[in-house]
């Protein structure tokens, strides 16, 4: 059976660690394919170095590109996949449309979260979803948001889970914490949804209210950088937020760290929350995507809502004086729950189901 899966990108970010991810999987019964519409980059040199076939098409993939997918069409036609499998919105809107055209047997379209959509695209990715043979999520929360929001019949909305590779030689590490430094941690886009801008003010008012001495460093690259560190700035947070850029091995800040925050408006399965939970590093999430199947409040992680910085700042607020026994027991709960329930094995048995 030939694989194709189709996204956007191949370069950095949380679809393209999880096909980097996935093509180190050993399928010797099965052909897999890593295609971007548009350009490569970091993740398409993980996936060749993995011995798997990849091409990054360079594509206009923004919708609704009539020639974009016309390219498509004929990309599909010449490699006659058995199985089309998109992740994104641009990889599912062309994706289907080409995969349709060239008679493609089973197409699979998959969305990381919950998508901001106008009334003209939720016509468009409702007539996709209806008519693709499977529309997955990588949460429940997701998958349910498919079944109301796009009238799909339950039984084509499928959760398939995300997963860690738990290869890391985690003993290698050195720790070297401060004791008199709580860290905090964030390893993420530096987009909008991120909601990062939320956490350096929560941070602002730890420092005015809380005894221990706070940092917040953060992992990343993206849009919003400068402004960011243009904020941090102007409240005279340097000593407490720190900018690394991007980075490559996220574990040795992670297991440096007190606590690992995602305070993101939107998520499908965090690979940075799996990361950090596999470390052993406690995690604060919002309830976004799969977190909430993930994290069991205040035993294996924590939780706070939405958009919520009051409710975040208390949480914190308490974290802080948690006891430093009853962390490192939270965070070993979390890398149990993690390495148990979300494995390559697991996911790769979700999608063969579907596959066949």
């Amino acid at each position: 059976m030939k694989i194709l899966r189709l996204t956007t990108l191949l370069d950095f970010g949380g679809i393209e660690t999880k096909m980097a991810n996935l093509s180190t999987y050993n399928d010797k019964e099965n052909e897999w394919v890593f295609v971007a519409l548009g350009k490569g980059g970091e993740a398409e040199k993980k996936i060749r170095s993995n011995g798997k076939r990849t091409l990054a098409l360079g594509f206009d993939y923004k919708i609704p590109s009539i020639k974009s997918i016309w390219k498509c069409y004929k990309f599909l036609k010449k490699e006659k996949p058995d199985v089309l499998h998109t992740s994104g919105a641009e990889a599912n809107f062309f994706g289907y449309f080409a995969g349709r055209m060239a008679g493609v047997p089973k197409i699979i379209v998959e969305e990381i979260g919950i998508p901001r959509q106008s009334s003209v695209a939720k016509k468009i990715f409702r007539f996709i979803f209806r008519n693709a043979d499977y529309t997955v999520g990588e949460s429940k929360i997701v998958v349910d948001h498919f079944v109301t929001t796009y009238g799909l019949h339950p039984n084509k909305a499928k959760v398939v889970s995300n997963f860690g590779l738990f290869q890391y030689d985690l003993s290698k590490l050195i720790v070297q914490k401060d004791e008199s430094i709580f860290n905090i941690v964030m390893i993420s886009r530096l987009e909008k949804v991120k909601n990062i801008e939320g956490v350096i003010n929560v941070v602002a008012r730890l420092c005015d209210t809380t005894s221990r001495n706070i940092r917040l460093t953060i992992a990343g690259s993206g849009a919003l950088e400068q402004e960011l560190k243009k904020k941090v700035e102007e409240m005279n947070l340097q000593k407490h937020v720190h900018f690394l850029g991007f980075i490559t091995d996220p574990y040795p800040h992670l297991c440096n760290a007190d606590l690992y925050v995602l305070n993101s408006h939107s998520e499908g399965f965090s690979n940075s929350l799996v990361e950090a939970m596999y470390s052993g590093t406690p995690v604060l999430s919002t309830t976004v995507g799969a977190a909430s199947d993930i994290i069991e409040d205040s035993k294996n992680g924590f939780l706070t809502s939405v958009n919520d910085e009051e409710e975040l700042y208390l949480k914190l607020l308490k974290i802080v004086d948690i006891p430093k026994e009853v962390m490192s027991k939270i965070g070993s709960n979390g890398q149990k729950s993690i390495i148990e329930k979300y494995s390559l094995k697991n996911h790769i048995e979700q999608l063969m189901s579907l596959y066949r």
